[in-house]
């Protein structure tokens, strides 16, 4: 075998070794999604305190990032499902995400009528 066909033989090897290296991978993205959703759970979905009145309050902002995030993961999940990962805990987590933004999106509009709404005296 010449130089000039074994350094050929070699680049394409690395091509090979590099293309593989940067394809995606369905764990990536279900990593990406169950950190997305610890991220919500522990930050955007959570109440604020009133002091005031000694009680968690919630608005539309809190509720709307809470659904973006959320949206968010479950792109993630879907995209792992897709390339490959296919677990029944998968399933059921990403079952779950969509019950949960079906409810937020509920909880969004509830919030936004009720904070347009006058207050009762």
């Amino acid at each position: 075998m010449s130089v000039r066909r074994s350094s050929k033989l070699i680049v394409l090897a690395l091509c090979a070794v590099l293309a593989s290296a940067c394809k995606e991978n369905g764990n990536d993205y279900l990593d990406a999604g169950l950190r997305l959703l610890g991220e919500a759970e522990r930050g955007d979905c959570q109440a604020g305190w009133d002091n005031a009145r000694s009680q968690n309050t919630i608005d539309a902002t809190t509720v709307a990032r809470c659904l973006d995030k959320t949206k968010q993961a479950l792109e993630q999940l879907h995209r792992a499902r897709e390339l490959g990962v296919q677990t029944r805990e998968l399933n059921d987590l990403i079952d779950k995400t969509e019950e949960d933004i079906r409810k937020l999106e509920t909880m969004l509009k509830m919030v936004s009528r009720m904070s347009r709404e006058p207050a009762a005296p």
